[in-house]
């Protein structure tokens, strides 16, 4: 009698399965998905901005472009109540969401960059702030700049002069 050289089909199964328990522990370790799962949001969040800059621009022009700062403060973007209300700057883009009187429509400090994002942004109030207790850490310099409080190389920036949004760490 002789015997056949090679594996039984149990062996190779059990080899298999082996071989699977091992894929399916290791691979998630090594493979890092958490760091592409964050850009995809920040990508999604800089879309998310880009959109409601655009959609504030075309009221600005819906309204005639308008140079006067009484018909550039406090605009009706969205809803009937000051929460959807923009400022816009003399170039046409939005500056700022105060619901009073001002004096200048400029964007100059991280409360504009945050009040424009909570108007533009479904849930921007509950995503930023001026500090690292939200998603999105809100500063200002030349640019408003909306940093991931979980990994700060990641996040996205608003231009007010140009209307530019752009991601970063991306």
């Amino acid at each position: 009698m002789s015997r056949s050289l090679g594996f039984t089909l149990i062996e190779l199964v059990v080899t298999i399965v082996i071989l699977a328990i091992l894929a399916v522990t290791i691979v998630p370790k090594v493979v890092d998905f958490s760091k592409d799962a964050r850009i995809a949001m920040i990508q999604g969040e800089t879309q998310a901005l880009e959109s409601g800059v655009n959609l504030a621009r075309n009221k600005w022009r819906l309204l005639g472009s308008p140079g006067s700062k009484d018909l550039r403060d406090n605009v009706q973007l969205w809803g009937n109540g000051a929460q959807g209300q923009i400022d816009f700057n003399v170039q046409g883009w939005p500056a700022q969401s105060y619901a009073r009187g001002d004096s200048v429509l400029t964007n100059d400090g991280p409360d504009d960059c945050l009040s424009l994002y909570t108007v533009l942004v479904e849930d921007g109030a509950t995503k930023a702030g001026l500090t690292d207790d939200f998603k999105f850490q809100v500063t200002k310099s030349n640019v408003c700049t909306y940093t991931f409080v979980e990994d700060p190389s990641l996040g996205f920036t608003y231009h007010p002069l140009t209307g530019e949004v752009n991601s970063f760490g991306t």
